[in-house]
């Protein structure tokens, strides 16, 4: 039996180190090598753009009626209306940067994108509360919902976008 294995394993070997080669195997091709398909974008990315560029659309539309506003009613000094419209111009090349750079997969638009979710998540803070509840059981669950439940899933959603495994694998050069 130990004799048969002896045997068998040199034919086995010159099987697979190529004295027989395969038939119907296709010829080796002058083509580059095809590169690895596109990485799938994780939802917490697809979410960071769908609420940037919902906030630009809105801070554009801010931008334009405020620069209308300002040029109808010829202003005292036209250099606040300049400067006001410069630094508007220059938050949305901000954002509009950071778009295409978390679009073309930069390293850095990762650690960007942390940041504007911890600004996001800072800024529900100081939105005043303007909303009336019928009585103190629905304004202690607002209460909830807007100091704790928001924060911890805006807290969540920013793990999920700078440091989970997907997240990395998306980003990775």
């Amino acid at each position: 039996m130990l004799q048969e294995q002896e045997v068998v394993a040199p034919e086995i070997d010159r099987i697979y180190n190529g004295w027989m080669k395969n038939p119907y195997q296709s010829a080796a091709s002058s083509a580059p090598e095809v590169t690895r398909p596109a990485r799938k974008r994780p939802l917490s990315v697809w979410l960071l753009l769908l609420v940037l560029g919902g906030l630009m659309t809105f801070h554009t539309i801010v931008t334009i009626s405020i620069a209308g506003f300002m040029a109808s009613h010829q202003p005292q000094e036209p250099i606040f209306l300049v400067a006001n419209i410069a630094g508007r111009l220059g938050i949305l090349a901000l954002g509009g940067g950071i778009l295409l750079a978390i679009v073309r997969r930069r390293q850095w638009a990762r650690w960007l994108g942390v940041l504007v979710m911890g600004v996001l998540t800072f800024a529900l803070f100081f939105i005043p509360d303007t909303t009336q509840y019928a009585n103190d059981i629905q304004r202690s669950a607002g209460f909830v919902i807007r100091t704790i439940l928001t924060p911890a899933l805006m807290v969540w959603w920013r793990c999920a976008f700078g440091f989970s495994s997907k997240a990395r694998r998306y980003f990775a050069n």
